[in-house]
């Protein structure tokens, strides 16, 4: 993702260029490379990562676990474990340093890449959770939404649908897609019956945002909803046909 700064500390330099190339063509910033964990660390106060990938058996006076004590005491930076080394002992010892992840070398780019945004995620609610739904929403009614660094606020009138996004909820607008801290269960309880509707078990829509409707299909904003069996009867009665 642009503008997503990573450091990687690798001692294996094959291995580092791969993870690096990797980054870089998933849209990855690698705004360093390091082979030992002192290195970093002298660079650590200079640089500002959003993530750092982190080797544990790194082969300085440090180990990865060494330095991801020493990345705590000085940054409140994320980490990733990287490791060949998958042992019950190993993991035991690097969980007390309270890793965002771990990543079994070779990494494959679709799990670096998702491993990465999950952390980006959880990072992002423990320092600035997101405030809950409260009960009796209107349509004139905001709710806060995550952006990548901070929360902002929505007007529910200009949502257009909402979609899960596996345990969350994607909040879809003409500015884009933005995610929600609860289930797609909690938007159906809490956002307005008058005007939301679940019409699919993957989707809420926003009745007044309704283009057209095409077979098993409603159009909202060019895009094509689809309609379950058991949610259309229930549609059809709350929109109005001449």
């Amino acid at each position: 993702m642009a503008g997503i700064k990573i450091l990687l500390v690798e001692d294996d330099w094959i291995i580092a260029k791969e993870i690096s190339l990797s980054l870089n063509d998933l849209g990855f910033e690698v705004q360093g490379v390091f082979d030992s964990g002192e290195d970093l660390l002298k660079k650590l106060p200079e640089l500002t990562p959003d993530i750092i990938l982190l080797d544990i058996g790194l082969s300085g006076e440090l180990s990865g676990i060494d330095t991801a004590r020493q990345i705590k005491q000085q940054s409140k930076t994320p980490f990733i474990f990287l490791t060949a080394l998958a042992d019950a002992s190993t993991i035991d010892k690097a969980k007390l340093t309270e890793p965002y992840a771990y990543l079994v070398k070779p990494v494959k780019p679709e799990t670096l890449y998702s491993t990465i945004e999950i952390t980006l995620h959880n990072a992002a609610q423990r320092k600035d959770p997101t405030p809950p739904l409260k009960e009796g929403l209107t349509i004139e009614d905001s709710i806060f939404v995550k952006t990548r660094n901070r929360l902002e606020k929505m007007l529910l009138k200009d949502i257009l649908w909402v979609e899960a996004s596996d345990i969350y909820a994607l909040v879809c607008t003409a500015a884009g897609k933005y995610l929600l801290n609860t289930s797609l269960k909690a938007v159906e309880e809490k956002f307005p019956a008058s005007c939301f509707i679940r019409v699919h078990r993957s989707y809420i829509v926003n009745l007044h945002k309704i283009d057209a409707i095409e077979e098993d299909d409603l159009i909202i904003a060019g895009h094509r909803i689809p309609v379950g069996k058991t949610y259309k009867e229930k549609l059809m009665g709350k929109l109005s046909f001449l």
